[in-house]
């Protein structure tokens, strides 16, 4: 009777933190207990509920897909189970995610992910250490185009695994989440407990100081779709504030499908500024300058 009322009371406070899409949605079930949580919170949210597993294929996959199915199994709904291939890359947890979004963006209608707030305090401070922008210091998005929505980016991990016990779903945890040899597993078992040490309300904090900073980045969005053209004038962008100016060529090079890097945006400054009239990009497609106009062929 305890464990219902707190059950009740836990998911109830963490309803008022959740951002559902309207709609039928399409759970993400990893197998672990996030994702868990957030199948309970559709359910007792009275959204009509699907639950995917996506298998990548690691040593640890079937294990975590039993667990998906056990998981269903308690919530007396059907899985629909996506192998994917998990290609060679520089970063085998990049190219997992990839591989993943890939399935999940192929399925009809919304799809939801267990991201929490720690998660999205763990991306802040990744981004950090790679020497982001202010997009990086924004968190996880809500969205992810097309279909794919984060609803419980503002429920803490200890909540969700909360809600999963107390529900009695059997969740894994994913044995790759213990190796420090990725960034953001050092910084959850390492770095974070140390700084919530000097700022026991570091997450909320965090979350202050994103909310802060997407303002910041809508702002500068804004300024820049209103200078954004399928071309851009070498007159108008030589006379923005570099930040705005900057933005413009980010979104630019977006809208044209190319690659938002670092090094390919100081290609195309090196044209906008007339250092050079060409610059070889990727999928044989070039950044050329033509007048007082940069374009891409």
């Amino acid at each position: 009777m305890a464990a219902t009322r707190r059950l009740r009371e836990l998911a109830g406070s963490a309803l008022t933190r959740t951002r559902f899409p309207t709609g039928p949605v399409t759970v993400a079930l990893s197998g672990g207990a996030d994702s868990a949580a957030l199948a309970v919170l559709a359910i007792r949210s009275g959204l009509e509920v699907s639950l995917l597993h996506v298998h990548h294929g690691f040593d640890d996959s079937d294990m975590l897909a039993a667990a998906a199915s056990e998981i269903a199994g308690r919530l007396g709904l059907p899985l629909e189970t996506v192998s994917v291939v998990v290609v060679e890359g520089a970063s085998l947890e990049a190219q997992a995610r990839a591989a993943r979004y890939g399935a999940l963006t192929r399925v009809d209608g919304s799809v939801i992910t267990g991201h929490t707030r720690d998660d999205a305090v763990e991306t802040m401070l990744i981004n950090l250490v790679r020497g982001t922008g202010v997009d990086g210091l924004t968190g996880i998005p809500y969205h992810h185009p097309p279909n794919v929505y984060r609803p419980i980016l503002e429920v803490s991990r200890s909540e969700t695994r909360e809600i999963a016990a107390l529900a009695d779903l059997p969740f894994r945890d994913d044995p790759a989440n213990d190796s420090l040899d990725l960034t953001r597993n050092h910084i959850r078992h390492v770095v974070l407990p140390r700084l919530r040490e000097l700022n026991p309300n570091l997450d909320e904090t965090m979350a202050r100081a994103a909310s802060a900073l997407r303002s910041d980045r809508d702002l500068l969005d804004e300024m820049a779709d209103g200078v954004l053209s399928d071309e851009l004038e070498t007159s108008v962008i030589t006379t923005l504030p570099l930040p705005i100016a900057d933005r413009v060529v980010k979104r630019w090079l977006a809208a044209h499908d190319l690659e938002v890097s670092a090094d390919v945006v100081a290609r195309v400054w090196s044209v906008v500024s007339g250092d050079s009239d060409r610059q070889e990009l990727a999928r044989g497609r070039s950044v050329v300058r033509d007048r007082a106009v940069v374009r891409v062929e």
